[in-house]
């Protein structure tokens, strides 16, 4: 088995990183997959969510992708949020969810009722379409005791055993969701242990069976090889929080009284999103890049630390042979 690269283009195309991956290994179809994914609307937080999941519904309707999916902090069940959940509903293609720490809990509201809102069966579940696995984690189990840390963000025992079976089942090349990375320090708590399970389920020539994970979560916009495997972190699609210290008023009195957390963010323009496109013919892995900007003023004329790395854009990455 010839050894296989594929290459992560930035947006800018300035700088090359070469990631080993294992498309190889499998027997896929040869017709390509298309699916639309949206990250962290919070549709209870920014004051257009409604226009702003409208657009990417819009362009899906167009694009016909095989399925979309949103990776968290999407929306409570909320009765105000009605046309939020209607406007995604509209969609008529396979339509899968991601649960976020934000989805639960705030304003007294619990998971199951999330759920059954968004109608989600399962809170972790996997799917098979067109030679590719797909899994979708829940880290928002309880934390273990004692815990210090704030929100659940852990994945718990059965859970872990759920994906460690589920892995050893499957022969196709696996996608993996999840709304906190599996990378980052801020992420899923036991990342270490879930990386463990995902890098020891492998194929007979020795390659992964997971070929890329994909979260949301962090409002950012990166991309992190480990042991082999891509973490492809999917920017928000409305805001970057920032918190009390630099909070700022950009809207009505009437937007800001009813979206209170409005002022803690700097809200993005225009909505982000992105089509990841599979193509085992070409053997290539291509995620789209959208870039837009800040409704100002911006992280830097807030004097934010590090307000440069705070950029709204999805970065277009290509994972080629």
């Amino acid at each position: 088995m010839k050894r296989r690269d594929f290459i992560i283009k930035a947006l800018k195309g300035s700088v090359l990183v070469s990631v080993p991956l294992s498309l190889s290994s499998f027997d896929l179809k040869k017709n390509k997959l298309k699916i639309g994914i949206v990250a962290d609307v919070h549709q209870d937080i920014i004051h257009d969510g409604v226009s702003r999941l409208s657009l990417f519904i819009s362009v899906m309707k167009k694009r016909k992708p095989d399925f979309i999916i949103q990776l968290g902090d999407f929306s409570l069940p909320r009765e105000q949020n009605q046309p939020f959940i209607d406007k995604w509903n509209s969609f008529n293609g396979p339509k899968y969810h991601v649960l976020g720490n934000h989805d639960m809990g705030d304003y007294g509201y619990k998971k199951e009722e999330t759920m059954k809102w968004w109608k989600m069966q399962k809170r972790y579940y996997s799917f098979d379409l067109n030679g590719f696995h797909f899994i979708v984690l829940d880290g928002n189990d309880e934390n273990p005791k004692p815990w210090n840390g704030g929100y659940h963000r852990y994945i718990g025992a059965k859970q872990k055993l759920w994906l460690k079976n589920d892995l050893k089942k499957t022969l196709k090349p696996t996608i993996l969701f999840s709304h906190q990375s599996l990378e980052s320090k801020g992420g899923i708590t036991n990342r270490k242990e879930i990386r463990n399970i995902i890098e020891n389920s492998i194929t007979k020539s020795g390659h992964p069976k997971v070929v890329a994970c994909l979260s949301g979560h962090h409002h950012t916009d990166y991309l992190k090889s480990i042991n082999k495997i891509p973490y492809i972190q999917i920017n928000s699609m409305s805001y970057k929080w920032v918190g009390d210290k630099y909070k700022y008023s950009r809207f009505s009195k009437q937007i800001e009284e009813a979206f209170p957390n409005l002022n803690k963010t700097c809200p993005y323009k225009e909505p982000l999103y992105t089509v990841l496109t599979l193509d085992p013919e070409q053997e290539m892995l291509h995620l789209e890049g959208k870039k837009t900007s800040f409704i100002p003023p911006n992280p830097i004329d807030l004097k934010i630390p590090n307000a440069e790395k705070m950029r709204p854009i999805i970065s277009e990455r290509t994972l080629k042979i």
